[in-house]
């Protein structure tokens, strides 16, 4: 297993790390693979410790995607408004630009973090965060098919749901 990790930047300037598994660098494609470790709660959808994240990232798309493989069979897609994604072996870097698009197992689509834009936000910046979140509601049933198939192409020992194995956020120091 190759440890990667995951360098989230916030507009507010804030970084959070993740270790996570690298399952595939080729181009300007990268996918990652977390265990979550603990719940969360995202817009009535629970994720568990166990419940397994793919997390794809392009450097030349205005986004990242999160396939979340939950409890009960369940698979829910998230995706987050980005800009200077850098993919290396061992670290990919993104800025995540507060808005997040979750594509519930439904198909129900809910924009999140709006009200998380500063107000003072740069317009050229503004307008390239709408342009994208326009763009993930247009094509996310498209995007989704391309990630699924990206998914099924990786070796099955990457893609096996390991109940049991947890991840802690990369420290650092």
């Amino acid at each position: 297993m190759s440890i990667c990790i995951e360098k989230k930047q916030t507009l507010s300037g804030d970084v959070y790390l993740f270790a996570c598994e690298l399952l595939l660098l080729k181009g300007d494609l990268g996918v990652l693979k977390y265990v979550i470790d603990r719940e969360y709660d995202i817009q009535g959808i629970r994720l568990q410790p166990g419940d397994i994240t793919y997390g794809l990232y392009w450097t030349n798309r205005p986004y990242t995607l999160y396939v979340w493989y939950l409890t009960g069979d369940r698979v829910v897609h998230y995706f987050n408004i980005s800009d200077r994604t850098s993919l290396q072996p061992q670290e990919f870097l993104w800025r995540d630009l507060a808005i997040d698009i979750l594509i519930a197992d439904n198909h129900s689509v809910h924009i999140l973090d709006e009200d998380e834009l500063p107000g003072d936000l740069d317009p050229a910046l503004f307008s390239y965060i709408q342009k994208a979140k326009a763009a993930v509601i247009r094509d996310y049933s498209s995007i989704i098919d391309e990630a699924n198939t990206i998914i099924s192409s990786l070796p099955s020992h990457a893609v096996l749901s390991v109940r049991g194995t947890t991840n802690k956020p990369y420290s650092a120091g």
